[in-house]
Formats: C-alpha cells, sequence, structure tokens
C-alpha cells in the first residue's frame, strides 16, 4: 500500500512566489507597515469603464447562464484572432484559439499538450516562477539559459544552442520578459526563430507584455519575424496586463490546430468553458481600442523611471 499522503508529482511544485510574496505585502500594509508590494504584475489601476458595462450586461443573458464550448464563446476566438493580427501582425483564424481561465491555465496546458516524461524546455533565466513548475507538472525538465545585465538578459542563439540536447523539445521565449522586462529586437527575434526552426524545435512564447514596452524598444511577435516557426509555435497572451483585468481571469493559447484541438479536449476535463461574464468583458477588451492601454502605460512609464533613478541612487545598488 502507497504512505506518502501527496502524490510525488504534486510534492515537488512549490507554491507561487509572486502570489506568496504578494500575500506577504498586503498582511504588513493590512496591520499599517507602509509597504509597497512589487511582487504580482498586477496593474493598480480598475477594469475600463466599458469592459464591465460589457460584463455587466451579460449577467442578464440567459445562454451566458449556460454551459458554452470549452475552447471559448465564437465571437470572442475571432475578436482574439482579429485583435492578433492587428496588435503582432499575425494572422490567425478563430479555430487556432483557445479561452482560458487566466494566462497560467494556457501556459500549463500548452506544455502538458507539448512535453513528454522527460522531454527538456529551454528556459532563459531570471524567468517566471510559474514556467519551471508547469513543466515540471507535464512531466518535462527545465534547461536553465543564464542571462544577466551584462547581455541585457538577453539570451543569445549561441546560448540556446549550447544548451540544446537531443531530448530538447520547446524553447520558453518572453519578450518583453517577465521578470527583467528586457526585450528582443526584431532582428535577434528572428533569428532564434529561424534557429528554433532548423533545430526543429517548438517555441511557447508569451506575449502577455505586448503593449507594456517603453522607450525605443518595440515589441515583435516571433512567428511573425520567422514564419517557417508557426507550425510549431505556441503563443501565450490574455487580458490581463493590458487591460487591468488580472481577476476576471481570461487567456488564450494560439497555436496549430491539431495542437488547440488536444489542449481543448483536456480543458473540456479540467475546466470546461471559461466564465461567460468574464468572457463577454474580455470580448469588449479586445475589440475596443487601445486608448486606455495608452493612459495606463504612461503612468507606468513615469513610475520606472522614477523607482530606476531612486534605486540608482542607493550606495552599492546598481539598477540597468
Amino acid at each position: 500500500m502507497p504512505t506518502t499522503r501527496i502524490s510525488a508529482r504534486i510534492s515537488a511544485i512549490s507554491e507561487s512566489a509572486t502570489l506568496a510574496v504578494d500575500a506577504k505585502a498586503k498582511a504588513l500594509k493590512a496591520a499599517g507597515r507602509p509597504v509597497i508590494g512589487f511582487g504580482a504584475g498586477e496593474p493598480d489601476f480598475p477594469t475600463p469603464d466599458y469592459i464591465v458595462e460589457a460584463a455587466r450586461q451579460a449577467t442578464a443573458e440567459p445562454r451566458f447562464h449556460k454551459y458554452t464550448p470549452a475552447a471559448g464563446l465564437p465571437e470572442l476566438r475571432k475578436a482574439i484572432a482579429e485583435k492578433t493580427a492587428r496588435d503582432s501582425g499575425y494572422t490567425v483564424t478563430a479555430d487556432q484559439v483557445l479561452v482560458t481561465n487566466g494566462g497560467k491555465q494556457a501556459v500549463y496546458q500548452t506544455f502538458a499538450t507539448l512535453l513528454d516524461e522527460g522531454d527538456e524546455a529551454l528556459l532563459p533565466a531570471p524567468y517566471w516562477t510559474t514556467y519551471p513548475e508547469s513543466i515540471g507538472l507535464a512531466g518535462g525538465k527545465s534547461v536553465i539559459v543564464p542571462t544577466d545585465e551584462t547581455t541585457g538578459y538577453l539570451a543569445s542563439v549561441e546560448d540556446l544552442d549550447a544548451a540544446c540536447t537531443e531530448r530538447t523539445k520547446l524553447l520558453v521565449f518572453v519578450s518583453p520578459s517577465n521578470p527583467t522586462g528586457a526585450v528582443y529586437s526584431p532582428e535577434q527575434v528572428r533569428a532564434i526563430g529561424e534557429w528554433a526552426a532548423a533545430r526543429g524545435i517548438w517555441v511557447v512564447t508569451d506575449e502577455i507584455y505586448e503593449h507594456l514596452v517603453y522607450g525605443d524598444a518595440t515589441f515583435s511577435s516571433i512567428p511573425v519575424q520567422a514564419p517557417e516557426i508557426a507550425d510549431r509555435c505556441v503563443v501565450l497572451n490574455g487580458v490581463a496586463k493590458t487591460y487591468a483585468m488580472t481577476g476576471w481571469r481570461v487567456g488564450w493559447m494560439i497555436g496549430p490546430k491539431d495542437v488547440i484541438k488536444a489542449a481543448t479536449n483536456l480543458q473540456s476535463h479540467a475546466t470546461s468553458n471559461v466564465a461567460n461574464v468574464s468572457q463577454a468583458a474580455a470580448l469588449a477588451a479586445v475589440s475596443g481600442d487601445l486608448s486606455a492601454v495608452a493612459a495606463m502605460r504612461e503612468a507606468f512609464d513615469r513610475r520606472r523611471k522614477t523607482i530606476v533613478r531612486m534605486l540608482n541612487e542607493i550606495p552599492g545598488v546598481t539598477c540597468p
């Protein structure tokens, strides 16, 4: 008889460090301490009014009181495809889109769909703490590719190639990067995409920070810069950061139709459809313009400059 109460796979994962430090900051603040939390990537703005109003109206629609397709509302999948073409230049069809319960479900389901036991995933570091845990849950192994301030926290093709083995199945590519904020140039994105295509490995690219770029940096999408990788590429995104909707829990996967169909099968057993009211709110978000986003980004930019300046004023501290 088994003697352990918790499975080995679940025992091997740790609590989300992001959520843990955020909870600690909130507890200290509630106790009266002068704490500002920078743990969670959460805009402090409210969700724009027109998005909230769309959700309010959706609560009165009987069709949203019932189950809807596991892959997402058809009109939302279509709107996400259109938004993707508008914002990144990547042209996809609605049946290449799977709507998920936030970006984290998209991350986990992608790895679960692509990785077999022992497959390796290249993961440039520093990285968001959820990536290696989701890779491990899927039976994969994270192969860390270190970066630092001397390279602008960017991994080169040479770095990635040196970390490749015969077990390498995919590369996790994040630009703009969480947590460093590093942004790869279009030329660098193209080179990495062409390298992955030549190697025959998948690219899982998280584009959730696509609109939060500053200064001379520009966002570019890897399947656009290197079209040859498109058939072995999954794009992850969501409404959380761009539209200040972290609590609404709407993300998505975009990928080849067979991958999206397989991930939809998984989701149909795990969670079924995303809450319909949240999907209605997301539909209003991705169908609308980006004026609210521009206003938030301007405020974020002011704060970014302030915190970098203040950190660099501390003796012994260097903030790139």
